[in-house]
């Protein structure tokens, strides 16, 4: 099967053994950071849309977990930021309903400051936002948040 939307498992340095799920296009993200791996934001918005369907993710992250048990954890994360699709809350509870394995999230947590992301997050096990920024200026220098 060709996975769209899931990957590893992979080592990760705070979650151990994680199993990841990438839930929105590449390089979509509400930043455009200078030390991004993935280098320049392609698409950068703060609008959150849904680019995909819950099940066909829920249906990769079960063949996944069939053939790797042992992850610590199942991560959405990606290429992307991922409270940036409408989805996310959907797509947590779904994976809770598969599976004993906690559920974190990556996010720049630049979108918190919405109460449907709050929502949507707070179903996870562990949430880690980033804080790169320790003043609106430097913020700006290193993030190049969307206008908004």
């Amino acid at each position: 099967m060709n996975f769209r939307y899931t990957y590893g498992p992979v080592p990760s340095r705070r979650l151990g053994l994680s199993l990841g799920v990438d839930i929105v296009p590449f390089k979509t993200c509400t930043y455009d950071c200078i030390y991004c791996q993935l280098k320049k934001t392609l698409n950068q918005t703060m609008k959150r849309a849904a680019f995909c369907d819950p099940a066909e993710v829920l249906k990769e992250v079960e063949l996944r977990i069939r053939s790797h048990q042992d992850a610590d954890y199942i991560t959405i994360s990606g290429s992307g930021e991922p409270t940036l699709n409408i989805s996310l809350g959907t797509i947590i509870e779904g994976i809770r309903g598969l599976t004993s394995t906690p559920v974190a999230v990556l996010t720049n947590g630049s979108l918190l400051w919405m109460p449907e992301v709050r929502e949507a997050v707070g179903k996870a096990d562990l949430v880690v936002p980033s804080l790169d920024a320790g003043s609106e200026a430097v913020l700006r220098r290193i993030n190049r948040p969307v206008e908004g």
